[in-house]
């Protein structure tokens, strides 16, 4: 049994299980009410993280796998079609995200997120700003990049013209 569950079915035993006396027992009956109504939304909490819990555990075991073998889980999960499967999708693409940022954010447009616990749209909407945040770094490095090679090159020509002054005879002269 999970501590979570094992802590919460303790407070509900305990709460059921505590005497009252007649004289306690109008104190005694809201407090009753709170320790249930609490351990009733501890496992509603617990049953609404389970899936995403779930989804983690195969995602670590997933990004242990070669590439090629992920490739194909993909392959097989593409096949499916259904919304549990473009949520298996989108968590797998996260074993590399920069190479996949792109296609996890169609996956996550493509996800009916009216069928998922709020869990799991939290844990997308996670994951889609960690996509536009990798898409844009990415997009910036490209510019940067091309930045780059523009002053490389401007430098090369420069480096290029001085040499050519160098070795004609009207550069000697000035």
């Amino acid at each position: 049994m999970k501590p979570t569950l094992t802590i919460a079915f303790f407070a509900l035993i305990s709460a059921c299980s505590t005497p009252s006396n007649n004289i306690n027992q109008k104190e005694s009956t809201p407090s009753k009410t709170r320790v249930i109504s609490k351990t009733s939304e501890k496992l509603q909490h617990s049953a609404n993280i389970a899936p995403v819990v779930a989804l983690l555990e195969k995602r670590l075991a997933w990004c242990l796998l070669p590439e090629n073998e992920r490739t194909q889980i993909d392959k097989i999960l593409a096949s499916q079609s259904s919304n549990d499967s473009i949520l298996q999708r989108i968590i797998l693409s996260s074993c590399e995200p920069q190479q996949n940022a792109e296609k996890s954010q169609e996956l996550i447009q493509s996800v009916n997120s009216q069928l998922l616990s709020e869990a799991e749209h939290s844990l997308l909407m996670l994951i889609d700003v960690q996509n536009k945040t990798t898409l844009q770094l990415q997009k910036d490095r490209d510019v940067f990049k091309e930045k780059l090679r523009q002053t490389i090159d401007g430098i090369s020509d420069i480096e290029t013209q001085i040499n050519n002054d160098a070795t004609s005879p009207s550069g000697s002269q000035q």
